[in-house]
């Protein structure tokens, strides 16, 4: 009986909330904490049901994640809004199986919760402003287009230029979408990659390397870089032909964290090194130097044009 009196006053100390319940719903012990959030008594909770504390709303979704709890998974973390004495509040709970029946369905479970109200709040008006900029992005981005084709409209200029320039701005608009559907945290490198080379349509590419998560940072400069070297390819390289593939294929160094990528064309027209340096060159060096700190190097192979890439940048997948 000691132990138990002393279990509990541990138990009614804990800041956080402390609930364990049977798999109706039926509150079989509720800390000081858990009944203070209420209002109420911890003893004045013992029978009552938790379901009626859960926002409406929010139930059927608690109730198929409680679901998921097993003799082989006993561990389970939801989020909720929990009605509390000051109003609904967002809360994390932490929740454990403790018995189950002889069909190994859940009897009793315990939850451990905190306040994340603020967290929550804090993540909605950080989805809020980059929804607002993604949107600014591309209105800005449309009105540089459009500024763009009534500059060039009847100048005495050949049509290519002004393709490439919408070109260029359709895969930096292609950048910034694929960061917003990330929120902005980064994507991964096959995605950044498809993303980059979306300008060859159906064109033979062979994608191959390891899952890995690229930051943001490194994100738009690297898709440039890549829609540069599809546009060459399509232009001047393997893609300028039936024949012709890309292979791209890339290496991550746990240690560093350093990125490896190759981009090697096979099967299109024999190589040459060009006299000067055209645009996506000088793009491409500056882009990997600068924006990715990190190194390039393009060899004129006359079997084909490969380019070396590594940059820093990677994160845990």
């Amino acid at each position: 009986m000691q132990s138990a009196a002393v279990l509990r006053e541990i138990l009614d100390a804990q800041l956080e909330m402390v609930c364990r319940f049977r798999a109706d719903g039926t509150i079989l012990y509720a800390n000081r904490a858990y009944a203070a959030s209420l209002g109420e008594l911890p003893e004045a909770l013992a029978g009552r049901n938790l379901w009626q504390f859960i926002v409406g709303e929010d139930r059927a979704s608690v109730q198929e994640q409680l679901d998921q709890l097993s003799p082989e998974n006993v561990e389970l973390t939801i989020e909720n809004r929990f009605e509390t004495n000051d109003g609904p509040r967002w809360t994390l709970w932490r929740n454990h199986a403790l018995e189950f029946d002889g069909e190994g369905r859940l009897a009793v479970a315990q939850s451990t919760g905190i306040d994340i109200t603020e967290r929550r709040l804090l993540e909605e008006r950080t989805a809020l402003l980059i929804d607002e900029l993604n949107h600014r992005v591309k209105n800005t981005l449309m009105v540089v287009q459009a500024m763009a084709q009534q500059t060039f409209r009847g100048a005495a200029l050949p049509a290519e230029p002004v393709v490439k320039f919408n070109e260029r701005l359709s895969a930096l608009a292609g950048a910034h979408t694929t960061l917003s559907r990330a929120s902005w945290a980064g994507a991964s490198l096959e995605e950044i990659i498809r993303q980059g080379t979306a300008i060859c349509g159906g064109a033979v590419l062979h994608l191959s390397g390891p899952e890995v998560m690229v930051t943001a940072e490194p994100t738009v400069p690297l898709i440039m870089v890549m829609h540069e070297l599809s546009t060459n390819a399509m232009k001047y390289g393997a893609l300028s032909g039936s024949e012709g593939r890309v292979d791209v294929s890339w290496t991550v160094d746990p240690a560093s964290g350093w990125i490896a990528i190759e981009w090697r064309e096979r099967g299109g027209p024999r190589v040459a090194a060009p006299q000067r340096k055209g645009f996506g060159s000088r793009m491409i060096e500056g882009a990997v130097s600068r924006q990715l700190s990190g190194r390039a190097e393009v060899v004129y192979d006359p079997a084909g044009l490969v380019c070396r890439i590594a940059f820093p940048g990677a994160v845990a997948a």
